[in-house]
């Protein structure tokens, strides 16, 4: 009830935000008097706009499923000691509950007590690993959607490209969890989105273009076979022209690696 409340209270925030900005909007500016000697003013440059589903776009990029993929493989490596420690543990317990008067009850009872902040060191050490390589991992991945969509938007004259998070996968469309996200007021959420004013097949065609997964070895990696993500990618909303193509209008032009 309460939780609801709190998410019905943000959508009529958001709604009350966009009539006060509309009612500003219908009032005529100052400066919009005509010119001395009835001359017009000059009509304002009507703002170009796109979007990407920010969600569509880290499902699809290549260097994230790997990049989550690596991380995954070294988390299991570290938890190997973890799950050794507890298995001990269990083993002490177990030999415990099964004889109260065990011979060696003091001494499994201290290695226990021993084993307990072994195991809770362990497992701060292996959050605070994952966490700061995940903020590494997230920093990074940001600066290469930056350089993409600032590219893109550079290219075809957009004005202005919100990300928004949305549903990728048919299934997702029903989700509670989707529709409440889209009623929050830090997104950016479009209620509609014209096909040709969508730029997330852009976007992730350019990122894998210029940005592939590669191992150690400097070898390409084929993110298809990895299990990060079991779910099928997501059909964009339009192809993305080729790389190197002509910049195009609303649909979206692919920038080139080393060319403005």
């Amino acid at each position: 009830m309460n939780r609801t409340f709190m998410c019905l209270s943000a959508a009529l925030g958001i709604a009350g935000v966009v009539y006060l900005t509309g009612l500003s909007h219908a009032q005529p500016p100052a400066g919009g008097a005509p010119a001395p000697g009835g001359a017009p003013a000059a009509p304002a440059t009507r703002p170009t706009v796109a979007v990407f589903n920010m969600a569509g776009v880290m499902r699809d990029f290549g260097q994230a499923k790997y990049q989550v993929h690596l991380l995954n493989q070294r988390k299991n490596e570290m938890s190997k000691a973890l799950l050794a420690l507890r298995a001990e543990y269990l083993g002490h317990q177990k030999d415990l509950q099964i004889n109260a008067n065990h011979p060696e009850k003091d001494a499994k009872q201290q290695r226990m007590l021993a084993l307990t902040r072994s195991i809770e060191d362990e497992d701060r050490k292996i959050n605070k690993m994952l966490n700061d390589d995940a903020s590494k991992i997230i920093s990074d991945l940001y600066d290469r959607i930056k350089t993409v969509v600032d590219k893109t938007a550079e290219m075809n004259g957009y004005h202005v490209v919100f990300a928004y998070p949305d549903a990728v996968t048919p299934e997702e469309q029903n989700s509670a969890y989707i529709k409440e996200l889209k009623l929050k007021p830090p997104a950016a959420q479009p209620f509609y989105v014209a096909p040709h004013a969508d730029i997330t097949g852009v976007v992730v065609k350019t990122l894998n273009a210029w940005y592939p997964p590669v191992d150690g070895q400097g070898k390409p990696v084929d993110v298809s076979k990895l299990t990060v993500d079991p779910a099928a990618p997501a059909p964009t909303t339009g192809g993305a022209p080729p790389v190197g193509g002509a910049p195009a209008g609303p649909g979206g032009g692919v920038p080139v690696p080393g060319k403005p």
